[in-house]
């Protein structure tokens, strides 16, 4: 059966438009859209507005999770793993949507949960095994910076679940979006003040989280920009990761870059 050429006209059409977008989803080490993904995760997870919010904020971790795993090249296995608890967790939260049950909360806190935990292990895991040191990378490496961040902004909750008292010195309901302020403006250490931890517990968790930031960004961030475009070489005796040393001149000494 013969196709009508107006049909073929419009599917082709449809393909060209919907290419460029199918081959930049397609790339690896597209750690750039992996960014945009966590900042709108973030701010998404901040607004937390009911149930319609809680179903976006699963839809969106979901397909930020899925998208690292993808363009970080995981293995099928975790892929088709994380496939489907995401689906899992849409499905609980649209229940809660459209029910108004409490699926939606729980499903939320799982993805987030996965995506926080998850996530940096295997942008870290794909720097590793990278040959060369590119800007993609440096972008992943900040992608794990705000994923940090997300990791204690559902941590802090947890904690103030387990203790007796409130989690902050200066309001006994705190929102989402606090535990968000919280988290990120202790990770940065600008420490405000506006909020404090009320518990031994809290307060040493917030320290944790401040060392661990400043720590990653004066050394695996540092390291990363400081030697973009240089070749990792690994030695099969080699039990760490080496920098390709500087082209020599015909002497055998350094280039002198002046």
């Amino acid at each position: 059966r013969q196709v009508p050429d107006t049909i073929v006209t419009n599917r082709t059409g449809l393909a060209q438009r919907g290419g460029p977008l199918k081959a930049r989803l397609e790339q690896r080490d597209d750690y750039g859209i992996v960014l945009v993904l966590v900042l709108a995760t973030i701010f998404t997870r901040a607004l937390d507005q009911g149930q319609a919010g809680q179903f976006i904020s699963v839809c969106l971790s979901g397909f930020t999770l899925l998208f690292v795993l993808h363009t970080s090249d995981a293995r099928r296995r975790s892929f088709r793993g994380a496939s489907v608890i995401v689906a899992i967790a849409v499905v609980g939260a649209a229940v809660g949507l459209l029910f108004g049950a409490d699926d939606g909360a729980a499903a939320a806190g799982a993805v987030g949960l996965l995506l926080a935990f998850a996530a940096p292990l295997v942008i870290l895991r794909h720097i590793f095994e990278s040959p060369v040191i590119t800007v993609r990378l440096v972008l992943g490496a900040l992608a794990i910076y705000l994923l940090l961040g997300l990791t204690y902004t559902y941590l802090y909750p947890v904690i103030a679940h387990a203790q007796d008292g409130p989690f902050f010195v200066q309001t006994t309901t705190p929102g989402a979006v606090d535990f968000v302020y919280f988290s990120y403006v202790t990770l940065t250490t600008v420490g405000y003040g506006d909020f404090t931890a009320a518990t031994s517990a809290g307060r040493m968790v917030a320290v944790s989280e401040a060392l661990i930031g400043q720590l990653y960004l004066v050394s695996a961030v540092a390291l990363l920009v400081g030697n973009i475009g240089r070749v990792i070489v690994r030695g099969p005796a080699s039990t760490g990761i080496e920098v390709e040393p500087e082209p020599a001149t015909d002497e055998g000494g350094p280039i002198d870059p002046d």
